[in-house]
């Protein structure tokens, strides 16, 4: 279980000062979420930035620092609460990145044998780290070449389902042109392992300045909307053109 959260601006500005009491209010999730935390964004000079530390945001001087030296349009944070014996480690971290490309994931999926399978079928590159969610994203990489964004997370989804455990596929993925939300969780699996739904919701918040995506945690009443199970979001960085897809 573990905590996502993006934004996308109109114009670049302090990171800090764009997500405000958002921030705070996320990074105060770590009391529970406590085995790291990670951001990656777009720099002034367009280049993609992550910073991560496998210790709780609350009360983190590097988290802070991180946050307060991020000036960008376009970021994604995580929060990461470490399965059961996986270690907290700088490579189980996230966000995992690759080229222009930065992934955060939230859930759970088994076994990493049937994943690193299916990478493996698909020419794609072999994981450094122990956890499922970045050969979740070596698997999405691997589909990148094909018909864009959002059907290599569908693809990539629709592979693991078939051949693993799935309790959650949410994840955030950012890339050069977009950031992208995809929202796809087992709801029989989670009532069966005694978990609430609304710990897997993710929403969307949409104003003239921004576009902000998060997983549940604090209160997010309207103008936050549902991503709905089976969607993934599309804001593109520079006219914050929103698109909602339903492939299922």
């Amino acid at each position: 279980m573990c905590r996502l959260l993006g934004v996308v601006s109109a114009a670049p500005g302090n990171l800090a000062e764009q997500l405000g009491a958002d921030l705070d209010r996320f990074a105060g999730l770590s009391q529970t979420h406590c085995d790291g935390w990670g951001m990656a964004y777009w720099n002034a000079e367009d280049d993609l930035v992550t910073a991560k530390y496998p210790e709780p945001a609350q009360g983190s001087r590097r988290f802070r620092a991180a946050a307060e030296a991020a000036r960008t349009d376009a970021a994604l944070l995580h929060l990461r609460k470490a399965s059961k014996n996986m270690a907290n480690v700088m490579d189980n971290t996230h966000p995992f990145h690759a080229g222009d490309v930065a992934f955060a994931h939230n859930g759970y999926l088994t076994p990493l044998s049937a994943l690193d399978e299916l990478v493996r079928e698909r020419g794609g590159r072999p994981s450094v780290g122990a956890t499922d969610s970045e050969r979740y994203f070596n698997l999405v990489l691997a589909g990148l070449g094909g018909d864009g964004v959002v059907q290599a997370l569908h693809e990539a989804a629709e592979l693991i389902i078939d051949a693993a455990e799935v309790v959650s596929l949410n994840c955030l993925l950012l890339t050069r042109d977009a950031l992208y939300a995809s929202a796809r969780y087992d709801e029989k699996v989670i009532l069966a392992r005694g978990e609430e739904l609304e710990l897997y919701e993710l929403r969307y918040r949409v104003t003239p300045d921004h576009v902000a995506v998060a997983s549940s945690g604090w209160p997010q009443p309207a103008p936050w909307a549902p991503l709905r199970n089976g969607e993934i979001l599309e804001v593109r960085r520079h006219d914050l053109r929103t698109s909602v897809h339903s492939l299922r």
